[in-house]
């Protein structure tokens, strides 16, 4: 079928409103009286570009922090004992409680609470909170005393910690219904979304208490206006392998992308790899998460499968880890292109020439430059000036991709180049992040927004007013509310 989608213009093209479309791909892109020929006409008031493309989501984190109990706007303990009460009340006899988004620097306590304090809470049902990072997570006596750890001191569970107490809370839930999760995928393409990089988990569940996250990704590809290109967290090779060969067959939207891992954790939690302590906890250089035997097979495990290698680096000492493994990878004869960092958020000035030199793509997500403004200078103190430094990255050469690491930000794109915008970036950097402009030959995928994001102040206000995939309209849902 030949379709002609007419509108106020392209985003990114200019003396062009018109893109035809013919099959399955995008036939020609120019003006409406260049057009003369046999198809059906589409005429639309707003600007025609290609779908975003987040490079760092977690899909099934996203549905539980859609459907489950969400604190990030609780604003003391009071509000917490309140909110888990009630939530508490609803479980059914012998299930434990779950919740994510928990956010220490929003209460006006200003940290989080201690295991002894969710006791007071609630006493008798396991609970775990998710900080909104996920690197963190709180636990009462009950909870603890599922996974052995009655003697922790506190229940405040850092990176690893988390596993164990994660794993027995989770065999008490009731999993996310296949249907829920699959509407809150469905629901990203009404935020201009085409294709998000989905990192999912063959072990321990990431952000969530999901369980079979890559089997229940791959049911669901099908039925969702997505394509997934899958970043897979295996524990060795075989898992690594088992995950590729079943992607290969699971659909024609979703692919085997590579392998996720943790080189550290996270700024909030003071838990990313720093070479000094935290400005405000002098004392504490993080965890470095990365095992460099094991990372150097997995990494030519993923190489070997056609799949890249994503190391998630927040802090410096971190980031200079990760790069010298990348670098070996480099000089033994990996394609740097398919060699990233997810994040990279704080980089010495020697680390981003390193970066531009080898030819590491950072897998950045500027919308952490908004909602971490409040504290990362109380966190890192000087420090700031090489933090999510996205303008300088660019100039240096640093090929850069965007993504949102939702649930922990906000899945829009369009808010996700605002921030990018604040971050040093120009317009088009900022929108070319999320994916390039239409081009002729590409699968007819299309989305009609209400402004040119590279023309506009507002960009973090885009609306998507219709979307086309593979040339057909989709019937867009309105997006839930992510708080």
């Amino acid at each position: 079928m030949r379709r002609l989608l007419v509108s106020s213009g392209i985003v990114g093209l200019a003396d062009a409103d018109s893109v035809l479309i013919d099959g399955d791909r995008i036939a020609a892109i120019g003006r409406r009286a260049e057009f003369d020929g046999t198809y059906e006409v589409s005429q639309h008031e707003g600007f025609l570009g290609a779908p975003r493309h987040d490079h760092h989501f977690h899909p099934l984190g996203y549905a539980a922090a859609l459907s489950r109990l969400t604190l990030k706007e609780v604003p003391d303990f009071d509000g917490l004992r309140k909110r888990l009460q009630a939530a508490a009340a609803r479980l059914q006899p012998g299930e434990s409680l779950t919740a994510t988004r928990l956010d220490d620097e929003a209460l006006s306590e200003l940290r989080l609470p201690n295991r002894w304090e969710l006791d007071e809470m609630v006493a008798t049902t396991p609970i775990l909170l998710h900080r909104y990072c996920g690197h963190i997570a709180v636990a009462n006596s009950a909870a603890l005393a599922l996974a052995g750890l009655s003697d922790h001191p506190d229940g405040i569970l850092r990176e690893e910690e988390i596993g164990p107490v994660l794993r027995e809370v989770a065999s008490r839930q009731f999993p996310l219904a296949p249907e829920i999760v699959e509407q809150s995928l469905v629901g990203l393409a009404s935020l201009g979304l085409g294709t998000i990089t989905a990192i999912v988990s063959t072990s321990d569940p990431l952000f969530c208490e999901v369980p079979e996250e890559l089997t229940t990704l791959m049911s669901l590809a099908p039925r969702v206006p997505l394509d997934f290109e899958v970043l897979v967290t295996a524990p060795d090779p075989p898992s690594l392998g088992s995950a590729a060969a079943a992607l290969q067959g699971a659909g024609t939207n979703i692919k085997f992308g590579g392998w996720k891992e943790f080189a550290d954790g996270a700024l909030g939690g003071r838990t990313a790899a720093l070479h000094e302590g935290f400005s405000d906890d002098p004392d504490n250089v993080g965890i470095m998460r990365l095992r460099r035997p094991h990372a150097d097979e997995m990494a030519r495990a993923a190489l070997d499968l056609g799949g890249v290698v994503a190391i998630h680096a927040i802090g410096d000492r971190a980031n200079d880890a990760v790069l010298d493994l990348l670098r070996d990878l480099v000089v033994a004869g990996a394609d740097e292109a398919a060699l990233r960092i997810e994040h990279a958020s704080v980089l010495t000035p020697t680390a981003r020439q390193r970066m531009a030199h080898l030819g590491i793509t950072a897998s950045v997500q500027p919308s952490f430059i908004t909602s971490e403004v409040t504290w990362l200078k109380k966190r890192l103190g000087r420090r700031v000036a090489h933090t999510y430094a996205l303008g300088q990255m660019e100039e240096e050469g640093i090929p850069l991709r965007g993504g949102s690491d939702c649930p922990v930000e906000t899945p829009s794109p369009w808010e996700g180049m605002a921030a990018a915008r604040i971050g040093g970036l120009s317009a088009r950097s900022a929108y070319e992040l999320y994916g390039p402009t239409l081009q002729v030959g590409e699968p007819s995928h299309v989305i009609v927004i209400d402004r040119d994001p590279l023309q506009t102040a507002d960009v973090a206000g885009t609306r998507v007013l219709a979307s086309y995939r593979h040339g057909q309209p989709l019937e867009l849902t309105t997006p839930p509310t992510f708080v």
